[in-house]
């Protein structure tokens, strides 16, 4: 009876401390395996976006535009990240090059927890009918009327895109919603920033910011009145000019040469805390640009104050086919 007793009192101490032992390991796996999930749902957002933007072109009936997101506010989106930017553009990204509208904007919904990066992709036809034109699809010509002023890019406004779109177009989550062209790329997102480079490399001012061109919310607007530098800076010693409303003055009709994007991504421990998380902020340098890494470095400090500490940053540059 006393070997038994013995016997038992020594297992229960091994199992004690083989306990002690796993729990530090399976704890550091689950660390592990969250860290890959967020490090792939990041990577392939970024990887995604950049492949639908790499072709983006523009003529004199196209818009490229970087926004910001209350603009899509206005034209029927929800929960669209107070600070946050917005991307819209045409791509070839169809069957035999057909044209593509695509565009990216963060979503935050902090009562249930979710921050999403959100895509929207329209097709000049709903999938459902190819012979119907789709509403929301920007349009490009129109035969009965060919002076139409609504088909018209603004050098001030994304009204070309805006326009056409309602809350419909937003509703992914409404079931019997068929309209809506709006998914989710990835969960956990809650930084998102956007930065244009131009031929020489350097950031191009905000739109917003510009002196002397027409008043404009809009961040980067490819029918702007601006030129860039393709050798060396102007006499001014910038790169990017924009330019005021002139008879001489004509939009630029141009992609931005280069695009950074910065993503700001947490694991699910941390979005479904319910911690309050700070709005992001835009830092602007000298010269009316986004000074993008003190952006993201004062977010990354507001994060740690909130005590979020499981916060990553991802970043990747894009080079346009037809920013040159």
């Amino acid at each position: 009876m006393i070997e038994l007793l013995v016997s038992f009192t020594v297992f229960s101490v091994l199992m004690v401390l083989l306990l002690g032992a796993v729990t530090p390991v399976s704890r550091a796996w689950s660390e592990g395996e969250r860290r890959v999930e967020t490090h792939q749902r990041a990577r392939g957002a970024l990887e995604l976006l950049a492949r639908e933007l790499t072709p983006a072109v523009v003529d004199t009936r196209m818009q490229f535009v970087v926004l910001p997101g209350e603009e899509l506010s206005q034209a029927g989106a929800s929960g669209v990240a107070p600070e946050s930017p917005a991307l819209l553009w045409m791509a070839p990204l169809g069957q035999n090059g057909q044209l593509r509208c695509v565009g990216y904007y963060l979503y935050r919904d902090q009562d249930r927890g979710f921050f999403r990066l959100k895509r929207i992709f329209i097709r000049p036809h709903p999938p459902d009918d190819p012979d119907r034109p789709n509403p929301y699809f920007p349009r490009l010509v129109n035969h009965a009327d060919t002076r139409d002023l609504s088909m018209r890019t603004s050098p001030v406004s994304a009204n070309w895109f805006l326009d056409r779109w309602d809350e419909s177009a937003f509703a992914e989550e409404d079931l019997s919603n068929n309209r809506a062209v709006v998914s989710t790329v990835a969960d956990g997102v809650i930084g998102f920033w956007v930065q244009c480079y131009d031929l020489l490399g350097e950031p191009i001012p905000w739109l917003s910011k510009a002196m002397y061109h027409p008043r404009s919310p809009l961040i980067y607007n490819s029918a702007a009145y601006f030129q860039m530098a393709t050798t060396s800076p102007f006499d001014s010693g910038r790169t990017t000019v924009f330019l005021a409303k002139t008879p001489q003055a004509m939009k630029a009709n141009r992609v931005p040469a280069e695009m950074e994007f910065s993503l700001v991504v947490v694991d699910e421990s941390v979005s479904l805390r319910g911690t309050r998380v700070p709005t992001m902020q835009n830092l602007m340098d000298g010269k009316g640009a986004l000074d993008m890494d003190a952006s993201v470095e004062a977010f990354m400090k507001e994060l740690e104050k909130a005590g979020i500490d499981r916060a990553e940053v991802f970043t990747t540059r894009v080079k346009l086919v037809n920013g040159s």
